[in-house]
């Protein structure tokens, strides 16, 4: 049985994140259950407190601006008293090497997507198992039950959804316009200050978001700001798929619904994935990529394969290649759109060819979207939570948004904000593999 810590006397944690609403979400839990906490912005400043004061538990940002959460980690561990000292770091799930990273330099333990009472039982969890630190400290995803809440937490968490919804839609223009420099600009220095800007929105929204338990919102926020980080590092990898898959993202996120006026939304079933393509490195990178959206991934090759399975199963992505033997990606596709049980099913073409030429034969085809090779892993991740959430959105009535470009043809629909769940989604992804 896994043992609880509950606190004989008062703790102190030290809280070291950029994102003030998190942080204060954090705080105000954490001190309800009687711990002592202090909030710093910056990796620096924890470092000089860390210095003059004692803390028996440090919650770290590894992706704040400045000093960076692997420079602070390692830091902190190189300061007397504190080779021992439980360090909580919250990393981007879509960026594995960050992960990688954080447990290389000290992490106690690594998190994603946490709502305030979540993390409260980690913190907890962590004192209760002593001081050491784990060499091989994972990635925890979010839990599949809380606690039950309490009537000071559902009034707390209607604060969060409420700040969440206010604060969501000046985010999501700064990242707009942000989108917009992009498509009108190939200067090096601009697009490194946009993605820069883009990141820090982003993380923000997703934190937002995580702490007030919109979980799917939380999910593309993240992946599209791994996607911001990514770009970052290599600009050059700015394509125009790459610039189209952004704004895709940013429509999906930017008509939020109140979820207040709504009943009680059930948890999905998991979303089935089929992916078609001959060639055993695409599917490879692909199968990856998916990966980083927490899918499973099973694996065939052969289209006529694949359109026997669709005959018989319902699947609700589909990922072509355009080009394969046999049958192509293409005519795949008529096919499917005669199909009763995927004749709706999104398809998105994945080739090598992003040419307006190419984009109007899967239009034809009755295709919805399509991503180029090549492609950045984080990438394709984002574009299959878009075509998985989509479909699911009203306008919010406060919601400031102005639409800088008209969606094309295949674009897609607002992505709603549900009434958040304390349940995990674990979806399924059936990927055709060569034999």
């Amino acid at each position: 049985m896994k043992t609880i810590y509950t606190p004989a006397k008062s703790k102190k944690i030290l809280i070291v994140d950029h994102d003030a609403m998190a942080a204060s979400a954090y705080k105000s839990k954490l001190e309800s259950e009687r711990y002592r906490v202090e909030i710093v912005s910056a990796g620096e400043r924890a470092l000089e407190l860390l210095k003059t004061e004692r803390f028996d538990l440090v919650l770290l940002d590894f992706s704040m601006p400045g000093m960076n959460g692997a420079e602070v980690l390692k830091t902190i561990r190189l300061q007397p008293g504190a080779e021992t000292l439980p360090i909580i770091v919250f990393a981007n799930s879509y960026l594995p090497g960050a992960v990688q990273a954080a447990s290389e330099s000290g992490a106690t333990r690594c998190v994603t997507s946490y709502t305030p009472q979540d993390m409260s039982k980690v913190v907890r969890e962590v004192l209760a198992t002593g001081h050491a630190v784990s060499s091989t400290a994972k990635p925890d995803g979010v839990p599949g039950q809380s606690e039950k809440i309490s009537d000071f937490e559902t009034e707390h968490k209607a604060k969060l959804i409420a700040d969440f919804l206010a604060g969501a839609p000046q985010r999501l223009d700064t990242m707009r316009l942000s989108h917009h420099a992009l498509l009108n600009s190939e200067r090096q220095d601009i697009r490194l200050a946009e993605f820069g800007e883009m990141h820090l929105q982003a993380s923000l929204l997703a934190g937002a978001a995580s702490v007030a338990g919109f979980r799917e919102i939380a999910q593309l926020a993240s992946a599209l700001d791994a996607l911001s980080i990514r770009l970052s590092a290599k600009p050059a990898n700015t394509t125009p798929s790459v610039i189209r898959t952004i704004g895709q993202a940013i429509d999906l996120l930017s008509n939020p619904l109140d979820y207040a006026a709504k009943p009680e939304v059930e948890v999905p079933v998991s979303p089935s994935i089929l992916v078609v393509d001959d060639e055993i490195i695409s599917r490879q990178a692909i199968c990856s990529a998916i990966e980083k959206a927490d899918l499973r991934v099973v694996s065939v090759d052969d289209p006529l394969v694949a359109q026997g399975m669709l005959e018989k199963t319902h699947f609700d992505l589909i990922f072509l290649d355009v080009e394969m033997p046999g049958q192509s990606g293409l005519d795949l596709c008529a096919n499917i759109r005669k199909m009763p049980t995927n004749h709706a099913t999104p398809v998105v073409f994945v080739t090598a060819h992003s040419d307006f030429e190419n984009r109007a034969q899967s239009v034809l085809s009755r295709g919805n979207d399509f991503i180029a090779k090549p492609f950045l892993a984080v990438e394709l991740a984002v574009k299959a939570l878009i075509w998985l959430f989509r479909g699911k959105a009203r306008p919010l009535p406060t919601a400031r948004h102005k639409k800088i470009d008209q969606p094309e043809q295949g674009d897609i629909a607002p992505l709603q904000l549900q009434r958040p769940s304390n349940e995990t989604r674990q979806p399924d992804v059936l990927f055709v593999r060569e034999s």
